[in-house]
């Protein structure tokens, strides 16, 4: 940046030499620096040899905020820099310069000097820093006042007007880099502000798109619940229907059964509705959860179907995160509904067992298996592997036609049971949206 020297410095072309250079090293000296205080620091030795002082400081007024100002220091201390934190002019001991009153100020002892002194005045520092001798002129650029440079000293009487107006010379001086660096940092402001809008746009559009995934997951999981286990029960009724209707006559026990199941379809719905948990794997874990769904899917099957569950890792599973359990149960419950309503099961064994590193669970029936292909058989085994993919597991469909049996195998890493509940969750929401791509391609 290259500065004119107008016609105003003519006193300061009348002085020696010295004094020229010095001016010329102070404006040297805040060629490039990016803030306050640098500026300050680079010309507190250049201004010192022509203005001795013990206190200097810069006062800024910035343009969002012109009822306050800024303060930064060199040599002594003082509250009024604390921080940089601007402080309201009103309370300046300065405020008659800084709000144009009066074009200059001078005192050879601050401390007895009631300009510097009024209610409410911060005026503290004055004695605490020991400041007597004072002097003050504005930066003025355009006619506008942006701040004050000011010089104390320890001494009384230490100034004159001389002193007035190399100081004024030099403020003069050092007014369009000031005005410069509260361009500036008026242009950061906007841009940290411009930023945090966009940002908290951009944190609403995340939020939204996460909102819209949660009830579209949410969406999922209730399609699922409804056809394991809503879909499955009014199967059930319709069964039920049909066998009595091919019978000659009804008898009052037949229909007591048929109310049962259709109260049991009310209560399933309900519950579904109101998002409850499932209360028997809550409240007595995965394998009495599991026996459980097995009675009640084969309660009205015909002709009966034996059901075992066998549990060879003494309640692994119960130690687990809850949404897995809630998952893997699941799973288990459509494959069940699967061997009963497609399979033509005459036996379901359930059996959790455990390897060095994976837990696996195995849904296994005597029946004929999924009428066409596995990998084009209906929404249930879609669901099934959506499920699987929530939480890190591997599912298997095997039919092994030399044993006539169809085995459903759930493979799950150990390392899942000791995963936080929240981490599981977490898992479960960035990988529920690509089991919906792999659900739809299917």
């Amino acid at each position: 940046m290259l500065v004119s020297f107008p016609g105003k410095f003519r006193t300061m072309t009348d002085q020696t030499n010295p004094l020229l250079d010095r001016y010329m090293a102070i404006s040297r000296a805040v060629a490039g620096q990016l803030d306050f205080q640098q500026v300050l620091q680079r010309v507190a030795g250049e201004i010192r040899a022509v203005i001795p002082y013990d206190h200097m400081d810069i006062s800024v007024i910035f343009a969002d905020t012109r009822d306050c100002c800024a303060a930064y220091e060199v040599g002594v201390t003082t509250g009024w820099g604390e921080a940089n934190t601007p402080k309201p002019i009103e309370k300046s001991p300065i405020r008659q310069l800084l709000w144009g009153e009066v074009d200059h100020l001078l005192t050879g002892d601050a401390w007895q000097d009631a300009r510097f002194h009024f209610d409410g005045a911060f005026d503290a520092p004055i004695y605490e820093a020991r400041l007597h001798s004072r002097l003050h002129v504005p930066f003025r650029v355009h006619g506008t006042i942006h701040g004050a440079l000011n010089i104390s000293s320890h001494e009384k009487n230490r100034y004159s007007e001389q002193d007035v107006a190399m100081a004024r010379e030099i403020a003069d001086l050092l007014a369009p880099y000031i005005y410069a660096l509260i361009r500036s940092e008026e242009a950061k402001k906007l841009a940290l502000s411009e930023g945090a809008a966009r940002g908290r746009e951009e944190a609403l559009r995340v939020g939204a798109l996460r909102l819209t995934e949660g009830m579209e997951n949410e969406r999922k999981r209730l399609g699922m619940d409804l056809h394991d286990q809503t879909l499955a029960d009014l199967a059930r009724v319709s069964r039920q229907l049909s066998h009595l209707q091919r019978q000659p006559s009804l008898r009052a026990s037949d229909l007591a059964e048929l109310d049962v199941e259709i109260s049991t379809c009310i209560t399933e719905l309900r519950r579904i509705i109101e998002d409850t948990k499932p209360g028997i794997l809550e409240l007595f874990g995965f394998s009495q959860a599991v026996e459980a769904q097995l009675e009640r899917s084969v309660a009205s099957a015909q002709p009966p179907i034996r059901t075992t569950v066998i549990d060879n890792t003494a309640s692994l599973l119960d130690i687990g995160p809850e949404p897995l359990r809630q998952t893997l149960f699941r799973i288990v419950q459509e494959a069940i509904n699967n061997a009963v309503k497609h399979g033509r099961a005459r036996k379901i064994r359930v059996s959790i067992d455990t390897s060095a590193t994976h837990l696996a669970v195995t849904v296994e029936d005597n029946g004929d298996g999924p009428a066409g292909a596995w990998d084009r058989s209906p929404g249930g085994v879609d669901n099934m592997r959506v499920r699987a993919r929530l939480i890190s597991a591997k599912i298997d469909f095997v039919r092994a036609a030399s044993e006539g049996v169809t085995r459903v195998i759930v493979s799950l890493p150990l390392a899942q049971l000791t995963q936080e509940e929240t981490d599981n969750d977490k898992t479960s929401d960035s990988t529920a949206m690509d089991g919906q791509g792999e659900e739809a391609a299917q």
